[in-house]
């Protein structure tokens, strides 16, 4: 009997990724949820820096900094502000029209 060849082994993690939140909403809206917290630690570790020196930059304490790594809150604006100010960045907020899997339509029947 052949063995079957696993469909994930040589794909790229990016290209796995992209898959996966095309086709299971649920996916796209928990990776999507849990990339601000995905780039708050990798910015941290990169500046080798840990969770109470960050919250001693911003100005909080490191369970705030490990709540917002976690991904488990939702996290205000001015604290994020705080962080990255913190981690030597600023924060970009915007509004980019065409995000979304459904455009707003123009309801033209009236």
């Amino acid at each position: 009997m052949a063995k079957k060849k696993n469909p994930h082994i040589g794909r790229r993690l990016d290209d796995f990724i992209a898959e996966q939140r095309a086709k299971d909403p649920e996916f796209r809206a928990e990776f999507d949820r849990l990339q601000l917290a995905r780039k708050v630690k990798g910015l941290r570790e990169k500046k080798k820096m840990s969770q109470v020196q960050l919250a001693a930059l911003a100005g909080t304490k490191q369970p705030n900094i490990a709540r917002l790594e976690s991904g488990k809150v939702i996290p205000r604006l001015d604290f994020l502000e705080k962080v990255a100010r913190a981690l030597g960045g600023h924060l970009d907020v915007r509004i980019v029209e065409g995000k979304w899997h459904t455009k707003p339509t123009l309801d033209t029947s009236r």
